[in-house]
């Protein structure tokens, strides 16, 4: 089975969406490793007395390089990426491992045909010749 590293900001944690998204990603055939676990945070919190809270994220990119095939992870509604799970994604795809974003806020982003049109105009997607 092909684990899969699950990163999302602390302040999901616990909540409606991640659920959604463990659900999901396991639906799909995955077994999630979710940061969310005790073990993990036992984990983290011994490896920042050994190393200092400045490394913390290097505990969990470990993970992902000895643990996961790939990750998934979930930005803020607005696209952008918090520094923790900025982290881990560069990470991975500094490993090369496949790397997936959970959708947000799709139906806000959705364009309809007349502004898919104006947008590729404006692009220089038409061309005169």
């Amino acid at each position: 089975m092909i684990q899969c590293y699950y990163a999302h900001t602390m302040t999901s944690y616990n909540s409606t969406i991640e659920k959604q998204d463990i659900e999901l990603l396991e639906q799909l055939g995955f077994e999630v490793i979710n940061p969310n676990q005790e073990k993990y945070a036992i984990g983290c919190k011994n490896y920042a007395d050994l190393h200092g809270w400045d490394k913390v994220m290097d505990y969990f990119c470990n993970i992902i390089r000895d643990d996961c095939d790939m990750v998934a992870f979930r930005s803020l509604p607005n696209g952008q990426i918090l520094s923790g799970v900025a982290a881990e994604v560069a990470f991975a795809l500094k490993i090369q491992i496949p790397v997936i974003e959970l959708p947000c806020s799709l139906n806000t982003r959705f364009m309809a045909y007349p502004e898919t049109k104006q947008y590729l105009i404006e692009l220089g997607h038409y061309k005169t010749n």
